[in-house]
């Protein structure tokens, strides 16, 4: 009798930390979710350094009007990118591009927890662009 109620302690303890854990760090769902999360930040991060392009040969650069894989290798030539990078890998739609003048933009995406992926790519003090957990966007200025 006395194994039977060690044996079920242990069962017992055992299931406590997997439901602790769920509650914690949560469950298959949310690690899609922060999975997808990711792929957008680094989507964003990728599109924000092609638009800062470092061998761009141009003395006083304009941004691109649109944001496609035509116009950003015309603008930075050397530029590896894909349409798959500027599309929302979990919702097929592309991410919203704004040229608020000759040399600032931003790109965003709908995060499911942005915060989350703020606290996992702080910006350093060296960062060329800037990312805004409020708004899901990242933006930079060229000049």
């Amino acid at each position: 009798m006395r194994g039977r109620s060690y044996a079920f302690l242990v069962l017992a303890a055992v299931g406590a930390a997997v439901v602790a854990g769920l509650f914690t760090i949560g469950g298959p769902r949310e690690a899609r979710r922060e999975k997808f999360d990711l792929h957008r930040y680094d989507d964003l991060a990728f599109i924000a350094r092609a638009l800062l392009c470092a061998n761009r040969r141009i003395a006083h650069p304009v941004l691109p009007e649109k944001l496609n894989v035509d116009s950003l290798r015309a603008y930075c030539s050397g530029t590896e990118v894909t349409a798959a990078q500027l599309t929302d890998k979990e919702t097929g739609a592309p991410y919203a591009y704004t040229r608020q003048n000759d040399d600032t933009f931003s790109v965003c995406a709908t995060f499911h927890d942005a915060k989350r992926i703020a606290t996992l790519h702080p910006r350093g003090a060296n960062a060329a662009f800037a990312f805004d957990p409020d708004t899901g966007c990242v933006s930079g200025r060229i000049r």
